[in-house]
C-alpha cells in the first residue's frame, strides 16, 4: 500500500517565540494539546517555553531544554552545558527537580527514565515521585537507559568497559534481561515489552527487527538493501525504512500485524519516518517537504516544516522557517 497523492495542504498554527530568540520549536505535545519546546540564539544557550491554550510562558532557567510532556503536565528534559549535560523534571504542581541524571523517556505515569554517573562510569536509572532509583549493570559493564513504555517496561542499552560490542536489554523484575539473537541496535518499546531496530542478518545484512517474547523476528524486506525499524506503538505497529546506499534513495515501511506496507517516498527522492502515534499516524519528512501519513491517506504539513512529534489525537508540532531565516514553534492539527 503506497502512499496516496497528498490532500491539504494543513497550515501550522504558529505558536510564536521567545522574546529575542531566533531559533524556536516544539519538541513534545499531549494528547491535552499541552507543548513545550525550546529557543537558542547561539549555542549552549537553550531558553525552554511551554505553550498551552494559546498562551506561550517561559520555563525558569533551570528547565532549559524541555524534551517531553505528558497529559498530567510533567516535564522532563536537559539542562545542555558546554561539556555534559544534566536533567530535570517539572512535576505537575510546578515544582523544578534535579532526577540526578539526563532524562531520555518518560511515561504517562510520571516515572522517567535516562542515564547518569555510577562508579566511574554511567548507570541507566528511573525516576519516580521524587525518588531515583540506580537501574544498575552486570559486572563490567556500563548500562544506559533508551526508552520507557507507558506500563513501566524500559529499554536499555548494555556496554562492556573493554569490548567494542553492545547489548540491549529489558528491564525485567529488577534486573537487566538481553535481548536474543543476533548483534544489533534496539531503539523503542512498547507496552507488550515489543521492541524494535535492527540487526545483522546472517548474510550480512541490516534489517529491520522486532523481539518479541524470547526471540528475534526479521522484518526484512528481502529485496532492501538496508532496513530500519525506528518506533513501535501500543498497537503493535511498526514504522521503519529502507535505504539503498547505491542510490541515497528510502522508503517508509509500516508493518501492521505481521502485514508490511511500503508507503514510498511520498514523492521525494527519499522519505523517513520521525514519529508513530497509537492510532497508527506516521509523520513522515522528504526530500520535498513534510507530511502526515493516516490509513492511506496523506496531508502535506505547509510552511517550511521540521516536525518533531505528534500527540494521539493528530496534532503535530515542531517549527517553521521565517522569511527573515528566524524560526517559531508550530502546531498542524
Amino acid at each position: 500500500m503506497a502512499a496516496a497523492p497528498a490532500a491539504g495542504p494543513v497550515r501550522p498554527v504558529d505558536l510564536g517565540a521567545l522574546p529575542g530568540i531566533t531559533h524556536n520549536g516544539a519538541t513534545s505535545i499531549n494528547n491535552r494539546g499541552d507543548v513545550v519546546g525550546s529557543g537558542y540564539s547561539s549555542p549552549y544557550d537553550s531558553h525552554g517555553f511551554r505553550w498551552s491554550r494559546g498562551v506561550l510562558t517561559a520555563l525558569p532557567d533551570t528547565a532549559r531544554a524541555p524534551l517531553l510532556i505528558n497529559d498530567a503536565g510533567q516535564i522532563a528534559g536537559v539542562l545542555p552545558g558546554r561539556f555534559t549535560s544534566s536533567g530535570f523534571v517539572i512535576r505537575p504542581d510546578g515544582a523544578v527537580v534535579d532526577p540526578g541524571f539526563t532524562p531520555v523517556d518518560q511515561n504517562e505515569r510520571g516515572q522517567v527514565v535516562g542515564t547518569g554517573p555510577a562508579g566511574g562510569g554511567t548507570h541507566a536509572m528511573s525516576w519516580r515521585d521524587g525518588r531515583t532509583v540506580d537501574l544498575g549493570a552486570p559486572a563490567g559493564y556500563t548500562s544506559q537507559a533508551i526508552a520507557v513504555s507507558d506500563n513501566g517496561w524500559i529499554l536499555g542499552e548494555l556496554q562492556r568497559k573493554d569490548h567494542p560490542d553492545d547489548q540491549f536489554a529489558r528491564w525485567l523484575r529488577g534486573r537487566w534481561v538481553p535481548l536474543p539473537g543476533p548483534h544489533g541496535r534496539a531503539v523503542d518499546i512498547n507496552d507488550r515489552g515489543d521492541v524494535v531496530g535492527w540487526a545483522t542478518t546472517p548474510a550480512g545484512i541490516t534489517h529491520a527487527t522486532l523481539w518479541q517474547r524470547d526471540r528475534a523476528i526479521d522484518l526484512g524486506p528481502e529485496d532492501a538493501a538496508l532496513s530500519q525499524a525506528l518506533a513501535v506503538n501500543n498497537g503493535g505497529q511498526i514504522v521503519g525504512s529502507t535505504f539503498d546506499p547505491d542510490t541515497d534513495a528510502g522508503h517508509v515501511l509500516l508493518w501492521d500485524h505481521g502485514r508490511q506496507s511500503d508507503l514510498g517516498t511520498f514523492g521525494g527522492s527519499f522519505a523517513r519516518p520521525l514519529a508513530l502515534n497509537d492510532r497508527g499516524d506516521v509523520v513522515v519528512q522528504t526530500s520535498t517537504g513534510a507530511f502526515r501519513w493516516r490509513h492511506g491517506r496523506t496531508v502535506r504539513l505547509d510552511g517550511s516544516a521540521e516536525p518533531a512529534a505528534i500527540n494521539n489525537l493528530g496534532q503535530v508540532v515542531g517549527s517553521v522557517l521565517r522569511p527573515d531565516g528566524t524560526s517559531h514553534a508550530a502546531l498542524w492539527n
